[in-house]
């Protein structure tokens, strides 16, 4: 019985993860560089 929920869990986290990529890349996420765009003025 937990063997089938681990695997449902693993699917589901193997599917959010393919998902995260499409949306974000492979970078890391940090809230500075998601809402602004990159620049080089200051």
């Amino acid at each position: 019985m937990f063997k089938s929920i681990k695997k449902a869990i693993d699917k589901f986290l193997g599917k959010l993860a393919q998902e995260s990529e499409k949306s974000f890349g492979n970078e890391r996420l940090d809230c500075c560089t998601l809402d602004r765009p990159k620049s080089t003025e200051k």
